[in-house]
């Protein structure tokens, strides 16, 4: 009897170590799940300097948000933290990035990286830490760009480096919405999968619909975005198939709500697309990582299913994150419990008070590479090439900006102004040596822009449309009529005659292009800055038709810059204000 208990007593033992639940690092040993944290970040758009404020306070930069993201995944607890860049990390950026193809950006998130992550289309490693989706504005400089900066090379475009070659993004980048128009397939990956001690959590990924209408037509010719929803939920149950029952989706599309402290909360009222974007996805989705609005949003909204889905978006510019803590059922692979904090990256509290200090030092070599493109000579002049309007009204500067855009787009003629409007001359070029801040001095950003969208460095572009000659004519009148335009109208590609001592409106008695007689009733191209080609460009802007097609090109620094390089050094300016070359 007595052996008969001790062997009863085994078996109990033994049963209740079975019983108990299995530990796992970073499991709740009371609840069987598995957490992880994922920091989502949107929105950056190259705001690598401190300059924003949030609140009031000093907010954001690349070292203090460094210092805020590092801190946040020594701490966590969770069997694994992911960092998120949910769109527009780069693109619409300040000059500093923006002057350097956006690559510091993409050099800065690299940095969190760890060694499972890979640069190169053939190498993206699923334990990979960061996980990235494009925005609309990753395609502001084309889809070729786009795959450029996220898979490596130096491209066409001569710059300054910070690493050469440039490496790529080291993130492992999905989007599934967006796909070749021969094909139909993905420009990325749609999806990737994380496994966490046993569990598998499924990332997919989607940018706005709305890409198109954001973006000029030729930087999206060869692809197709298609429906959000439509599209993740396409996906949801192949990987169901594996297996897999918790899904997060990284959305480049927003919407807004009333800002607040402290975990989620229920009953948040929200507005804009992702409410309906939402309420499409499958039952299954159950965490998403919003962007694009620019705004707080820190709520749970229903699927199609009725169930609750963790919605977060976490500001712009570095001004903050989205702290999400997944708790994810051991046995089941369920997401049973989500919830976030939106934190704010103030400058004046710690851990923001201790920036980081390689970021700091990562920061210099960024300032150098631009006071380096700057300072570089481009070509020289032999004298002066101004604004000042010749006896004839143009000037040299303007017809060589005007020479430049024409070349640039291959039109018939091209039109080109002096003034203080967006797209205008506004400087003149003296003797010497020019360098890029030259030209951007002649050719300046566009401040509004900067102004109204957080510091961007928007730069005119060259454009091309179509005008008849009775629009030619009608341009050139606009010079003498009252009260006189503010800007001075210089042309490239025609000639002409006018009479002072005739009514306005019929001063100009003959035009040529080309060298032949102006028909009339006939259609030129004609190149000119894309305001005056949308008919925003002040008083000279051709009439605008919604029937007209505005072909958009280089920017405008670019056309000149490409246009001056095929000129023999120096430039010289001849008696009538043309810039020639010395030969002719």
């Amino acid at each position: 009897m007595k052996n008969i208990a001790v062997f009863c007593i085994f078996v109990a033992m033994i049963t209740l170590i079975i019983a108990l639940p299995v530990a796992y690092p970073g499991v709740d040993r009371e609840e069987n799940t598995v957490q992880v944290t994922v920091l989502a970040v949107n929105d950056f758009h190259g705001h690598l300097f401190a300059e924003q404020q949030l609140n009031d306070r000093p907010a954001g930069s690349a070292p203090v948000l460094a210092s805020y993201l590092k801190s946040a995944m020594d701490t966590s607890e969770g069997a694994a933290t992911i960092l998120a860049l949910t769109g527009d990390t780069v693109g619409a950026s300040p000059r500093e990035a923006s002057l350097l193809m956006d690559e510091p950006s993409i050099l800065f998130f690299n940095s969190f990286t760890d060694p499972s992550c890979g640069s190169g289309d053939d190498i993206r490693h699923s334990s990979c830490n960061v996980i990235s989706v494009p925005g609309n504005h990753e395609f502001n400089r084309g889809v070729e760009e786009l795959l450029r900066m996220n898979y490596g090379g130096n491209g066409n475009v001569s710059i300054p480096r910070l690493t050469d070659p440039y490496p790529g993004s080291l993130a492992d980048t999905i989007c599934a919405n967006v796909v070749w128009k021969e094909n139909g397939t993905p420009i990325f990956p749609p999806y990737t999968i994380r496994e966490v001690d046993g569990i598998r959590i499924a990332f997919i990924g989607a940018v706005t619909i709305e890409t198109p209408i954001l973006e000029l037509p030729q930087n999206i010719e060869h692809v197709e975005f298609l429906d959000e929803a439509e599209t993740v939920n396409r996906y949801v149950p192949e990987l169901q198939e594996q297996g897999i029952h918790a899904f997060v989706v990284l959305l480049h599309n927003g919407g807004k709500q009333e800002p607040y402290e402290g975990p989620t909360r229920q009953g948040c009222n929200v507005t804009g697309p992702i409410v309906n974007i939402t309420a499409d996805f499958d039952p299954d989705i159950d965490v998403v990582l919003a962007a694009h609005s620019h705004s707080f949003m820190n709520t749970y909204l229903q699927n199609s299913g009725g169930n609750d889905v963790l919605v977060v978006e976490a500001y712009a510019y570095g001004k903050g994150y989205a702290d999400v803590k997944i708790n994810i059922d051991a046995a089941t692979g369920e997401i049973i419990e989500k919830s976030a904090v939106i934190v704010p990256v103030y400058a004046d509290q710690p851990p923001g008070t201790s920036p980081d200090l390689s970021i700091e030092e990562f920061l210099v070599d960024v300032e150098d590479a631009v006071n380096q493109l700057d300072s570089e000579v481009i070509t020289t002049a032999a004298s002066d090439i101004t604004r000042t309007p010749d006896w004839a009204g143009e000037s040299a500067l303007g017809d060589l900006v005007a020479d430049s855009q024409r070349a640039a787009m291959g039109t018939d003629i091209a039109f080109a102004t002096a003034g203080s409007l967006a797209g205008s001359l506004q400087a003149d070029l003296t003797s010497g040596n020019i360098t890029w801040n030259d030209l951007e001095a002649v050719l300046p950003a566009d401040a509004s822009m900067a102004t109204t969208y957080g510091g961007w460095y928007s730069r005119p572009h060259v454009a091309s449309r179509n005008i008849t000659g009775d629009q030619i004519v009608t341009m050139l009148e606009r010079q003498w009529e009252t009260p006189v335009p503010a800007e001075i109208l210089s042309v490239s590609g025609l000639t002409y005659a006018y009479d002072p001592t005739l009514p306005v409106g019929s001063r100009v008695t003959e035009v040529l292009v080309n060298g032949m007689t102006l028909d009339s009733n006939a259609t030129y191209t004609a190149a000119m800055n894309y305001y005056m080609a949308y008919g925003m460009g002040g008083d000279f802007s051709p009439a605008w038709d919604w029937n007209v097609t505005v072909t958009v090109g280089p920017t405008d620094i670019d056309a000149l810059l490409t246009y001056i390089q095929s000129l023999p050094e120096p430039m010289d300016v001849t008696a009538d204000g043309r810039v020639v070359r010395l030969e002719e």
